[in-house]
Formats: structure tokens, sequence, C-alpha cells
């Protein structure tokens, strides 16, 4: 019988033999991946049948973008292309799922501009905060507000037409903030149709237990770098069960979608993981 010592020996080997063999292609490919698939931004069309939506929605168009990661190789100027393209997509309703900054990045203000001119005019502009976001919270909050987004945190708002209502609610970040879904969801029933925007996706497990249509995250990057047949080298915490894509969770079996994000942390790289934009079509 193995013992459990050389079985976690075995299995720390291979992970090493893995991460290093991987880094060492990625070295061999050059600058790919930090100039080339970085900015290699991919519109994800998703066609998403939603619990409960009113007839007046059906066919709008959601779009959603996360982690952008200001200060982390990343700036305005990389921004703006980001900005036209989301605008081209002419959507009813933008989401954005947190991370707006990398962590202590001072001057999120000097995107105020751009993220003015994103237009969602039938449905508006929707945020929460990630985690990332915490250590310049106030600015964070100051710079969304100041760019017409409706940020939630732990509440909810909704949108009419044609006499009927949507409703978006949202929490605080899961890891660095105080959320509770119980206060983003209270006094909306089981008939309401509830859109539901956390940052890190694996909460999942808990929301799809209130009355959710939906959840939209992010968070994860997609892992960054990502293998063939192996997926994520790296997950990061509240993002080590959904990374990436469409899942459908818990008794109700809830939608909810992980986009991959706008910019990076921890390494300035991509690979075998795209940059992603996401438009969803509401049915």
């Amino acid at each position: 019988m193995t013992t459990p010592n050389l079985m976690n020996r075995r299995s720390f080997l291979r992970k090493g033999l893995k991460v290093g063999l991987s880094l060492l292609g990625i070295g061999m490919i050059g600058a790919y991946p930090f100039i080339g698939e970085r900015f290699w931004y991919q519109i994800k069309e998703v066609h998403l049948t939603v619990r409960n939506l009113p007839k007046a929605y059906k066919g709008w168009k959601i779009v959603q973008f996360s982690d952008v990661h200001f200060g982390f190789h990343y700036g305005v100027d990389e921004f703006r292309r980001v900005v036209k393209m989301i605008n081209r997509l002419q959507p009813d309703i933008i989401f954005f799922t947190g991370d707006l900054v990398n962590t202590k990045y001072e001057s999120p203000e000097l995107a105020i501009p751009l993220l003015q001119e994103l237009s969602a005019p039938r449905g508006g502009k929707w945020a929460v905060l990630g985690n990332h976001d915490y250590m310049t919270r106030a600015k964070v909050i100051k710079t969304l507000e100041s760019s017409q987004f409706k940020l939630l945190v732990n509440q909810h708002s909704y949108i009419e037409f044609e006499g009927q209502r949507l409703y978006i609610a949202g929490i605080d970040d899961v890891m660095y903030g105080n959320y509770s879904i119980e206060e983003a969801v209270q006094t909306l029933s089981a008939q309401d149709c509830v859109l539901f925007l956390a940052h890190e996706p694996d909460i999942a497990e808990l929301s799809s237990t209130y009355n959710i249509s939906a959840q939209f995250s992010g968070h994860s990057h997609g892992g960054q770098i990502r293998l063939p047949f192996f997926g994520p080298l790296f997950t990061n915490k509240m993002a080590e069960q959904y990374d990436d894509g469409l899942y459908t969770v818990g008794e109700n079996k809830m939608p909810v979608y992980v986009n991959r994000g706008i910019g990076t942390t921890n390494l300035p790289i991509r690979f075998f993981c795209r940059p992603e934009i996401t438009v969803f079509y509401l049915s």
C-alpha cells in the first residue's frame, strides 16, 4: 500500500513538473502571451434561458465585462478599444462584475471619461465590487458612480419596460466585503426575475438556494494560463469550482456565467485563455 506521505510527494512532483514544463513552453513561444493573446479580446455570444423572464425583455442584449485590473500592465489607452467594442454591440444592459483596479492602484478616476462613454440606454449600467477594489474602495465607488453605473452592495433595483420589471441584485465582495445575499434579494418573490451579480463565482452554491434566476460573475480570469486537456494551471480562491463559461447550479438549475475578464493579475500573460466580453441574448 502506498503511504499518504508518498502519495502527497508524488502529487506535488507531478504538479510541479506540469507547471514547470508549461511555463517553459510558454517561454519558448516568446512574447505572444504578453503582447498577443492578452489583447486578443474574444466576444462570446450566449443564448441564455432565464427563469421568470418577463415577455417584454425577451431578445434583450446584456453585455458583461469584468476584471479590468487598471494598474497592472493595463491602462486607459488599452481599455479604450474595449469600450469601442462594447458600444458597437449596442447593449440594452451592461454588467460589470468587479475588480476595476489592481490592488492599491490609486488613480481609477482616470478611467471615468471612458466608462462614461459606455452606453446602454434601455437598461442602464450595473456593477459590483471585486476583491482587488477594496484597498481603494472609496475611489472605485466614486469612479463607478461618476460613470453612471448603478453600484449594488447587498441590494437590488429594477428596470421597468412596457409595464414589466426586471430585477438586478448584487452583493458586496465575498472575500473582503460584508456580503449578504439575503439583504440583496429581500422583498423579492419566487415569481420575480432576478439577475444576480457577484464577483466570486463559487458563491453560487449558496445563491442557488435563493429566488435568483441567473448569476453573473468574474474573478477567475479563466485561470489566465490554460492547457489543452488540463485546463487552468492556477485557480483563484472562490473560483475553484466554477472558473470559465456557463454552468447550472442547484436544484433549480440556476445558470451561472463566469467571465474570463479583460485584464490580468499576478502574471501579465494569457495563454489559451483570451480576455472576454460576453454578449447574452435573453430568452
